[in-house]
C-alpha cells in the first residue's frame, strides 16, 4: 500500500504539471504592435486615402468586410481627416498611416454602433489601431468572435486628443478561429461620433512556450512531492 501510495504520489503531481496549460489563458491581448504581432500577420492596411467608401478591404480575395461602408483618408491630410495627428511608435507602427473613418455619411457626426469587422479567412490572431473622432476620452468593448463563441473581449479608453491605440488578440487554443470581431462605443447614452482604424492585421501566430524557469520550478515540485513521500514510507 505504501509503494502504491508513492506511485499515486508520481502520477498526479505529474498529471497536475501537464494538465496546468489546459487551465491558462488561451488568448493574448497585444497591447503594442510587437515584432511577432507584424511580422507574423498580413497588414491589410487602411485603405488608399482616395476619399471613396468601401464595405471590405481584402487581398487575394481574404482579409475583412464591414458592417457598413468606411471611407479612406489619410491622417497627412488634414484637409479631410479630422485627426491632427494619429500616435508614434511604439504604441502604433507609424504616425501617418492611411485610415477607414466611420462617421463621413452625410449624418452628422454619428457613426457605426456597434461595428462589425467579418474575417474572409482563417486567423487566430485579427488587430487594428484605432481612434475617436471626439477630441476626448472615448471608451471601447471590442469582442473577438469564433462563430457565436466569444473568444475574448478588450475593453480600453482611447484619449482621442492623445492618440490612437492597438486593438489585438490571439487565441491558441488548438484548432480556433477569429472569425467576427464587434468594436462598441461605449459612451454613456451611446452618442457615438465615430472612430477611424488602420493597420488592420490577420495572421496566425505559434502558442507561447512556456519559459524553462517555469518548467524547472515545477518539475523540482513533482520531485520534492517524490521525495516526501518516499521519507514517509522510509520512517
Amino acid at each position: 500500500m505504501r509503494k502504491m501510495s508513492i506511485f499515486t504520489v508520481i502520477v498526479c503531481a505529474t498529471l497536475l504539471v501537464l494538465a496546468l496549460p489546459a487551465f491558462a489563458d488561451s488568448t493574448i491581448n497585444f497591447g503594442q504592435p510587437t515584432a511577432p504581432y507584424t511580422t507574423l500577420t498580413t497588414d491589410f492596411g487602411g485603405g488608399d486615402a482616395s476619399g471613396n467608401f468601401i464595405n471590405s478591404l481584402e487581398s487575394g480575395g481574404v482579409g475583412f468586410t464591414f458592417s457598413g461602408p468606411m471611407q479612406e483618408l489619410s491622417v497627412s491630410n488634414s484637409t479631410t481627416a479630422p485627426w491632427a495627428s494619429w500616435n508614434n511608435p511604439p504604441f502604433v507602427e507609424n504616425s501617418a498611416p492611411n485610415v477607414l473613418f466611420d462617421g463621413a455619411l452625410g449624418i452628422g457626426n454619428a457613426g457605426q454602433n456597434p461595428f462589425t469587422l467579418t474575417l474572409t479567412g482563417s486567423y487566430n490572431t485579427v488587430g487594428f489601431e484605432l481612434d475617436p473622432e471626439a477630441t476626448q476620452v472615448v471608451p471601447f468593448t471590442v469582442v473577438f468572435y469564433d462563430g457565436a463563441n466569444v473568444v475574448g473581449t478588450i475593453n480600453q479608453s482611447v484619449n482621442g486628443t492623445e492618440g490612437a491605440e492597438l486593438f489585438a488578440l490571439e487565441d491558441y487554443t488548438p484548432g480556433a478561429e477569429i472569425t467576427s470581431v464587434v468594436i462598441t462605443d461605449t459612451t454613456s447614452g451611446g452618442d457615438s461620433q465615430g472612430f477611424a482604424f488602420a493597420q488592420l492585421r490577420a495572421g496566425n501566430l505559434p502558442s507561447p512556450v512556456p519559459e524553462p524557469g517555469t518548467l524547472s520550478l515545477l518539475a523540482l515540485g513533482t520531485l520534492a512531492l517524490a521525495k516526501r513521500a518516499y521519507r514517509k514510507v522510509k520512517a
